[in-house]
């Protein structure tokens, strides 16, 4: 079951923004080393909740006012203890519905609640968010905007600014673990900041940002070219190899690009860079993008939208839509590709891309692609009579894969959906696929022998295209948009998919192109012999109801 939030105080600022660590910690009167909590009445915290409470960066109140106190209700049926009243600080209730149904009273004290029974994901997500908003409240996220402002103040010529998101660190925290994925950040920190300073000659500000984001600022008369080649070459010594703790990694990361506005303050500035950084991970050609947003309905900050996501679920706003798919020979329906979108009540439809960018920096997405596999398996369920026959494409992730137990749980999702283990392919992208490839092929052959098909997407996006032919077990390769937009038209696009075609059918693998949106490259695709084809050509992805009668009408 997933969080249930009862009350969230919102966050003023973003959390972790800054590289300064922690130097005095944080409780009511001041800071020591880490932000303190203390559990309220007689009743002992369990050991889980207190080892959730130290890996979110909480340590236990020996003395004094706590910064967080948490009463632990489940399983109990008396009132809250008087001290929670009182309390000056935050307050986190954990509590079950049958705590919840005798109508006790919620004093002031508690902002923040769990509904129980809840993933261990959603409760290390509520205590981050705690404990960025602490950070905050005592002068952190001033303390990056003031650094930002004193920056641009003191330099001449217009303030120049990039955010760079590493990707797959999640992936990289699966496969090697948290303190690896630490030390890789810190490692990579000081490579940006060793290339900035040299493509600058010193002058440029490196931040370390949450998670796996930094920002590089310059200020410089305006030179948008200048920027982005800058922009280029700062990717480019990302991608390098990084040897840490004895494994070499290859991460890769995108990054948005802007120009401070005459008057723009660093709130605004990072609000624009964070909407740009977003748009840019849902690009696969373009990983450098321009900020400049126009609308003023666009996200104001991608920061902000991450706690939202632990509510869009239970509100219903994460939706599935399926994007039909057909054979390429007979033009008949085959089957469709569940995608996810986020219908926010202020911002509108979120893409898949941004919605996972995000949970991503939440660390929340695997309850969430859990979540929409789930969503997707029911509706497909209801694919009957003519609809029987069609297959059903579910994206899974690298943190998927890495959890223990993956083939099992999905093969018990699909039973308790009713739905055909024959009729599923999983898609996994090589970029996702990359740490661990002995893990997925092992858990990909369980999922094989219960009639589970395997696709490769984005396939030719990534640098390990081959060794996956070699060492997975696959059914089926999904050519990326990219490499099918100008086969109509460009020979050099044309035989370069006629090569990874024949490579698929000596292998026995299928061939999906996605992207199709002309006659011309659908009739290159069958010239080519490719099988399969998505596209808006024939279908935009739709939701449920609309795909079961636009399915209906294609077979009827």
């Amino acid at each position: 079951m997933f969080l249930g939030v009862l009350r969230i105080v919102p966050m003023q600022g973003i959390a972790r923004q800054c590289s300064c660590k922690w130097g005095r910690g944080l409780d009511s009167s001041g800071y020591r080393d880490r932000p303190t909590w203390r559990g309220s009445g007689a009743g002992a915290v369990d050991a889980a909740l207190a080892a959730a409470l130290a890996a979110c960066g909480f340590a236990p109140a020996r003395d004094g006012p706590a910064d967080l106190l948490v009463a632990d209700m489940r399983g109990k049926t008396d009132d809250l203890p008087r001290e929670i009243a009182g309390h000056a600080g935050d307050g986190l209730l954990i509590c079950d519905s049958a705590w919840l149904d005798l109508a006790h009273p919620i004093p002031p004290g508690i902002t923040h609640a769990l509904l129980a029974p809840f993933a261990d994901d959603a409760l290390r997500l509520q205590l981050r968010l705690i404990h960025g908003q602490l950070a905050a409240r005592h002068g952190m996220a001033p303390d990056l905007h003031a650094r930002i402002a004193d920056f641009a103040a003191a330099g001449e010529g217009a303030l120049h600014a990039m955010l760079i998101g590493l990707r797959r660190m999640p992936a990289v925290n699966a496969t090697y673990g948290t303190a690896v994925g630490d030390a890789a950040l810190e490692a990579m920190e000081q490579r940006l900041e060793r290339q900035a300073a040299r493509l600058s000659a010193g002058s440029a500000l490196t931040l370390r940002l949450s998670g796996g984001d930094f920002l590089i600022a310059y200020a410089m008369a305006e030179e948008r070219l200048g920027w982005q080649v800058m922009a280029e070459r700062m990717l480019r010594v990302v991608s390098e190899p990084l040897d840490v703790a004895g494994h070499r990694l290859r991460l890769t990361a995108r990054a948005a690009l802007a120009v401070a506005r005459e008057g723009e303050g660093p709130v605004s500035l990072l609000d624009r860079l964070s909407a740009g950084l977003a748009q840019a991970r849902e690009s696969a050609a373009d990983p450098v993008r321009w900020a400049d947003r126009q609308s003023d309905h666009a996200p104001q900050s991608g920061y902000r939208l991450e706690q939202d996501i632990v509510q869009a679920i239970e509100r219903d706003e994460i939706t599935v839509l399926f994007q039909p798919q057909f054979a390429v020979e007979t033009g008949r329906i085959t089957g469709a590709e569940a995608l996810a979108r986020w219908q926010h009540p202020q911002y509108g439809e979120i893409g898949a891309g941004t919605l996972f960018a995000l949970a991503d920096k939440a660390d929340f997405t695997r309850a969430l692609s859990r979540h929409i596999r789930q969503r997707a398996m029911q509706h497909a369920a209801r694919w009957t009579g003519p609809l029987a026959p069609l297959r059903l494409s579910l994206n899974v992730t690298a943190e998927d894969l890495g959890e223990k137990g993956f083939a099992r749980r999905e093969l018990a999702m699909l039973a308790e959906a009713g739905f055909s283990p024959r009729r599923l392919t999983l898609e996994m992208t090589e970029q996702a696929l990359v740490p661990d490839l002995k893990r997925a092929a092992a858990r990909f052959a369980a999922l094989r022998e219960a009639g589970v098909r395997i696709a490769v997407d984005d396939f030719g996006t990534g640098y390990s295209s081959l060794l996956y032919l070699k060492r997975l077990p696959l059914d089926y390769l999904k050519l990326d948009h990219a490499m099918t937009r100008d086969i109509g038209g460009a020979e050099a696009d044309r035989i370069i998919v006629r090569s990874v075609i024949a490579m698929a059918k000596a292998l026995n693998l299928k061939v999906i192109a996605e992207g199709v949106e002309s006659d011309a490259q659908l009739a290159a695709l069958r010239a080519e012999g490719c099988d399969y084809f998505q596209g808006f050509l024939r279908g935009r992805a739709m939701e449920a109801e609309v795909f079961a009668e636009f399915a209906q009408g294609e077979l009827g």
